[in-house]
């Protein structure tokens, strides 16, 4: 019998299957992926050590399309802004693999030096070393929610009865159609963290602030 002339699995080939997989179920298991595939599951061994290694691999093809090096030797809120945006478009191709990504830990090396320039980066700008990751996670937060707000239905609040609440029936006539929602409220949204975040570099956090904690729950 003669040899396919390309091969049947390579590299590329399972992690785009893995997150088509991921987009439509939310999860990834390795003999789905090799169903998937048309492939024993022990043929995926041949390629990859198994299913952390895929999901680090997943993790590399969304990470490569969020940004150049040279996106960290802006401004830093210029970088948390293009930063914000890249992630969100990749993150809103693939939504299904938020959940599994935000919960998978960042073991990677290309990872680490992601956040080792996102950190030099506000550190330089003057953010308080133990305040920096912070700034980052709460960024990530915002962003991942962000996501799928992207792909959600065009209508989250619906059946909403005008006599009895008139002010939310007219907020949402005032919303922009389409993907414009989703883009209005994430720019309003990284707005406000950008604001907040020079607070935290002026030290102009209000009363009852505390180092660390913006707003302190002490009485």
């Amino acid at each position: 019998m003669a040899r396919p002339r390309t091969p049947l699995l390579d590299r590329q080939r399972i992690v785009q299957t893995a997150l088509r997989l991921v987009d439509e179920a939310g999860d990834l298991t390795m003999p789905a992926l090799a169903g998937a595939l048309k492939v024993s599951p022990s043929a995926l061994y041949h390629h990859v050590t198994g299913r952390a290694e895929i999901v680090a691999l997943m993790r590399a093809e969304l990470v490569r399309v969020i940004g150049e090096r040279s996106l960290w030797d802006r401004p830093w809120d210029d970088a948390l802004r293009g930063w914000a945006r890249a992630y969100r478009e990749a993150f809103a191709a693939h939504p299904g693999i938020i959940r599994l990504l935000a919960t998978a830990p960042l073991a990677e090396p290309f990872m680490h030096e992601v956040y080792e320039r996102a950190v030099v980066t506000l550190e330089a700008a003057g953010f308080a070393r133990e305040e920096v990751m912070g700034v980052i996670t709460a960024l990530e937060s915002f962003i991942l929610g962000s996501a799928l707000d992207l792909v959600a239905p065009a209508v989250m609040v619906d059946a909403v009865d005008r006599a009895a609440t008139p002010r939310l029936a007219d907020a949402l006539a005032a919303v922009p159609a389409g993907r414009h929602r989703a883009d209005q409220a994430f720019e309003v949204g990284l707005a406000a963290l950008i604001a907040g975040y020079r607070v935290l570099l002026t030290g102009d956090r209000g009363p009852g602030a505390v180092a660390g904690h913006p707003i302190s729950d002490q009485a």
